[in-house]
Protein backbone atom coordinates (compact mmCIF):
# COMPACT_ATOMS: atom_id res chain seq x y z
CA UNK A 1 0.00 0.00 0.00
CA UNK A 2 2.84 2.41 0.84
CA UNK A 3 4.23 2.26 -2.71
CA UNK A 4 0.78 2.79 -4.23
CA UNK A 5 0.23 5.80 -1.96
CA UNK A 6 3.54 7.26 -3.12
CA UNK A 7 2.65 6.68 -6.77
CA UNK A 8 -0.79 8.23 -6.27
CA UNK A 9 0.84 11.30 -4.70
CA UNK A 10 3.13 11.56 -7.73
CA UNK A 11 0.18 11.47 -10.14
CA UNK A 12 -1.68 14.08 -8.05
CA UNK A 13 1.45 16.22 -7.64
CA UNK A 14 1.04 16.11 -3.85
CA UNK A 15 4.62 16.84 -2.90
CA UNK A 16 6.24 16.54 0.52
CA UNK A 17 7.03 19.89 2.15
CA UNK A 18 9.93 19.62 4.59
CA UNK A 19 9.59 22.93 6.44
CA UNK A 20 6.87 22.07 8.99
CA UNK A 21 7.56 23.65 12.38
CA UNK A 22 5.52 24.36 15.51
CA UNK A 23 6.67 25.72 18.88
CA UNK A 24 4.64 25.21 22.07
CA UNK A 25 5.11 26.27 25.67
CA UNK A 26 3.79 23.92 28.34
CA UNK A 27 1.62 25.34 31.13
CA UNK A 28 -1.07 22.79 31.96
CA UNK A 29 -2.31 20.78 28.96
CA UNK A 30 -0.13 18.04 27.53
CA UNK A 31 -2.07 17.97 24.27
CA UNK A 32 -0.91 20.21 21.42
CA UNK A 33 -2.38 20.78 17.94
CA UNK A 34 0.03 20.52 15.02
CA UNK A 35 -0.58 23.28 12.47
CA UNK A 36 -0.42 21.20 9.29
CA UNK A 37 -2.96 18.42 8.87
CA UNK A 38 -1.21 15.94 6.58
CA UNK A 39 2.12 15.38 8.29
CA UNK A 40 4.32 12.38 7.67
CA UNK A 41 4.45 10.87 11.17
CA UNK A 42 7.79 9.22 10.47
CA UNK A 43 9.42 12.63 10.03
CA UNK A 44 8.19 14.15 13.32
CA UNK A 45 11.01 15.15 15.67
CA UNK A 46 10.28 16.89 18.99
CA UNK A 47 12.80 19.01 20.85
CA UNK A 48 12.27 19.68 24.56
CA UNK A 49 14.05 22.89 25.58
CA UNK A 50 16.28 22.60 22.50
CA UNK A 51 17.26 18.93 22.99
CA UNK A 52 15.89 16.07 20.87
CA UNK A 53 13.30 14.23 22.94
CA UNK A 54 12.84 10.44 22.64
CA UNK A 55 9.64 9.56 20.78
CA UNK A 56 8.60 7.39 23.74
CA UNK A 57 7.66 10.66 25.47
CA UNK A 58 4.86 11.55 23.03
CA UNK A 59 2.46 10.23 20.42
CA UNK A 60 0.91 11.81 17.36
CA UNK A 61 -2.56 11.07 15.96
CA UNK A 62 -2.92 11.67 12.23
CA UNK A 63 -6.70 11.54 12.68
CA UNK A 64 -6.96 14.35 15.25
CA UNK A 65 -3.73 16.17 14.38
CA UNK A 66 -2.82 16.20 18.08
CA UNK A 67 0.52 15.63 19.76
CA UNK A 68 -0.04 14.03 23.16
CA UNK A 69 2.84 14.18 25.62
CA UNK A 70 3.29 11.30 28.06
CA UNK A 71 6.74 12.34 29.29
CA UNK A 72 7.50 14.73 32.14
CA UNK A 73 7.05 18.46 31.57
CA UNK A 74 7.54 21.42 33.87
CA UNK A 75 5.57 24.65 33.45
CA UNK A 76 7.39 26.85 30.96
CA UNK A 77 9.09 24.01 29.10
CA UNK A 78 9.38 24.61 25.37
CA UNK A 79 8.54 22.01 22.73
CA UNK A 80 9.65 22.50 19.14
CA UNK A 81 8.17 20.14 16.57
CA UNK A 82 9.84 19.71 13.19
CA UNK A 83 8.16 17.62 10.50
CA UNK A 84 7.40 17.17 6.84
CA UNK A 85 3.87 17.29 5.49
CA UNK A 86 1.83 16.84 2.33
CA UNK A 87 -0.10 19.78 0.95
CA UNK A 88 -3.23 17.93 -0.16
CA UNK A 89 -3.98 14.47 1.25
CA UNK A 90 -3.26 12.35 4.31
CA UNK A 91 -2.17 8.72 4.01
CA UNK A 92 -5.55 7.67 5.45
CA UNK A 93 -7.44 9.57 2.74
CA UNK A 94 -5.34 8.04 -0.02
CA UNK A 95 -5.76 4.56 1.46
CA UNK A 96 -9.53 5.02 1.14
CA UNK A 97 -9.23 6.09 -2.51
CA UNK A 98 -6.92 3.17 -3.28
CA UNK A 99 -9.40 0.74 -1.69
CA UNK A 100 -12.07 2.19 -3.98
CA UNK A 101 -9.70 1.74 -6.95
CA UNK A 102 -9.29 -1.93 -5.99
CA UNK A 103 -13.07 -2.30 -6.20
CA UNK A 104 -13.20 -0.70 -9.65
CA UNK A 105 -10.60 -3.16 -10.99
CA UNK A 106 -12.90 -5.97 -9.92
CA UNK A 107 -16.09 -4.31 -11.24
CA UNK A 108 -14.52 -3.76 -14.66
CA UNK A 109 -13.27 -7.36 -14.72
CA UNK A 110 -9.55 -6.71 -14.70
CA UNK A 111 -8.57 -8.65 -11.59
CA UNK A 112 -9.83 -9.12 -8.04
CA UNK A 113 -7.62 -7.75 -5.28
CA UNK A 114 -8.41 -7.59 -1.57
CA UNK A 115 -7.13 -5.09 0.96
CA UNK A 116 -6.46 -6.78 4.28
CA UNK A 117 -7.05 -5.10 7.65
CA UNK A 118 -3.36 -4.16 7.83
CA UNK A 119 -3.70 -2.35 4.46
CA UNK A 120 -1.80 -5.02 2.54
CA UNK A 121 -3.09 -5.53 -1.01
CA UNK A 122 -3.48 -9.22 -1.89
CA UNK A 123 -2.51 -10.79 -4.18
CA UNK A 124 0.53 -8.54 -4.42
CA UNK A 125 0.08 -6.29 -7.48
CA UNK A 126 2.85 -6.05 -10.04
CA UNK A 127 4.56 -2.70 -10.51
CA UNK A 128 2.36 -2.01 -13.54
CA UNK A 129 -0.76 -2.88 -11.53
CA UNK A 130 0.40 -0.50 -8.79
CA UNK A 131 0.60 2.20 -11.48
CA UNK A 132 -2.93 1.31 -12.62
CA UNK A 133 -4.26 1.50 -9.05
CA UNK A 134 -2.55 4.88 -8.59
CA UNK A 135 -4.13 6.28 -11.77
CA UNK A 136 -7.61 5.01 -10.89
CA UNK A 137 -7.29 6.33 -7.31
CA UNK A 138 -6.23 9.72 -8.73
CA UNK A 139 -9.27 9.80 -10.98
CA UNK A 140 -11.51 9.00 -8.00
CA UNK A 141 -9.91 11.85 -6.02
CA UNK A 142 -10.84 14.15 -8.86
CA UNK A 143 -7.33 15.02 -9.92
CA UNK A 144 -7.18 17.00 -13.15
CA UNK A 145 -5.45 14.27 -15.14
CA UNK A 146 -5.56 15.00 -18.88
CA UNK A 147 -3.29 12.14 -19.90
CA UNK A 148 -0.96 9.51 -18.54
CA UNK A 149 1.98 8.20 -20.49
CA UNK A 150 4.63 5.54 -19.95
CA UNK A 151 6.71 3.71 -22.57
CA UNK A 152 4.14 0.88 -22.50
CA UNK A 153 0.84 2.61 -21.74
CA UNK A 154 -0.83 5.83 -22.92
CA UNK A 155 -4.25 7.20 -22.02
CA UNK A 156 -5.81 10.58 -22.87
CA UNK A 157 -9.07 11.93 -21.49
CA UNK A 158 -11.62 14.41 -22.81
CA UNK A 159 -12.56 17.18 -20.39
CA UNK A 160 -16.23 16.18 -20.53
CA UNK A 161 -15.72 12.54 -19.54
CA UNK A 162 -17.15 11.51 -16.17
CA UNK A 163 -15.02 9.84 -13.48
CA UNK A 164 -16.64 6.49 -14.20
CA UNK A 165 -15.96 6.77 -17.93
CA UNK A 166 -12.33 7.76 -17.27
CA UNK A 167 -11.88 4.81 -14.92
CA UNK A 168 -13.46 2.38 -17.39
CA UNK A 169 -11.35 3.79 -20.23
CA UNK A 170 -8.17 3.51 -18.16
CA UNK A 171 -8.77 -0.10 -17.18
CA UNK A 172 -9.80 -1.01 -20.76
CA UNK A 173 -6.67 0.60 -22.22
CA UNK A 174 -4.51 -1.13 -19.62
CA UNK A 175 -6.06 -4.50 -20.52
CA UNK A 176 -5.39 -3.83 -24.22
CA UNK A 177 -1.78 -2.99 -23.48
CA UNK A 178 -0.99 -5.80 -21.05
CA UNK A 179 -3.99 -8.14 -20.83
CA UNK A 180 -4.27 -11.13 -18.54
CA UNK A 181 -3.31 -14.37 -20.25
CA UNK A 182 -3.65 -17.89 -18.89
CA UNK A 183 -2.61 -21.18 -20.41
CA UNK A 184 -4.68 -24.37 -20.58
CA UNK A 185 -3.76 -27.86 -21.73
CA UNK A 186 -5.97 -29.31 -24.46
CA UNK A 187 -5.02 -32.53 -26.22
CA UNK A 188 -1.39 -31.96 -25.18
CA UNK A 189 -1.36 -28.56 -26.89
CA UNK A 190 -0.93 -25.22 -25.07
CA UNK A 191 -3.47 -22.62 -26.10
CA UNK A 192 -3.40 -18.93 -25.16
CA UNK A 193 -6.79 -17.90 -23.83
CA UNK A 194 -7.58 -14.29 -22.84
CA UNK A 195 -9.42 -14.23 -19.52
CA UNK A 196 -11.03 -10.84 -19.98
CA UNK A 197 -13.32 -9.26 -22.55
CA UNK A 198 -13.01 -5.80 -24.01
CA UNK A 199 -15.08 -3.19 -22.19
Amino acid sequence: MTTIIEKTRNVLNDNLTTTGRDVFTYYSSKIFTITESNISSATLVVYKNGVVWANTNYSYSSVSGKLTVTGTLTSGNSLECLYSYYNKYSDSELQGYIKAAVSYLSVYKYKTFNVKSDNIVFPTPTELEENLLAIVASIIVGGDIRSYRTPEFTITFNETESKEKRIKKTISQFKKSFGVISYIAYDTKIVNVPEVDEL
